[in-house]
């Protein structure tokens, strides 16, 4: 009865890797998948903003009625949030419509983000900047810069 019992779990376990072998590459990635390979959350103002690392290749995905997506992180996975006291950074600029500021750290340099009305906005990618400690932020002047270039491109 035992050996029964192995040989048939050996079956399974030979059938279920069977039929993993057979998926095609290009099938699509389950919201499992995903989660999997989310390097860092933001929730601002209602919306839940993703860093996704897809094999080497960072994508942003957020999750809001509210606010459209405007352009793509080219920062270089995996990415991160700058955070200061544990919370995502931001700074707002009402002189010109930011609503908020973060920015994103992945290998080899920054992006800005902006929150703007009904928009979030990937803007400028600067590679020759220093890393920053995610946990820690950076100076005010940095997310200036970036709202503001930013809003003299679009």
């Amino acid at each position: 009865m035992k050996t029964d019992l192995i040989y048939l779990c050996f079956l399974i376990i030979c059938f279920s890797c069977s039929q993993n072998k057979n998926k095609p590459e290009h099938a699509f990635i389950s919201e499992t998948e995903i989660k999997n390979n989310i390097t860092d959350t933001a929730a601002i103002d209602g919306a839940l903003i993703e860093l996704i690392d897809n094999n080497g290749k960072s994508s942003i995905r957020v999750n809001s009625k509210k606010y459209s997506l405007i352009g793509n992180i080219k920062a270089i996975a995996p990415c991160r949030f700058l955070r200061r006291d544990g919370k995502v950074l931001s700074f707002s600029y009402s002189d010109i419509g930011v609503d908020h500021t973060i920015i994103v750290q992945g290998r080899g340099g920054i992006q800005g983000i902006l929150v703007k009305k009904d928009s979030i906005i990937c803007g400028d990618y600067i590679t020759y900047s220093s890393p920053y400690n995610t946990e820690e932020g950076a100076d005010e002047i940095l997310y200036f810069d970036f709202a503001h270039r930013t809003y003299k491109n679009k």
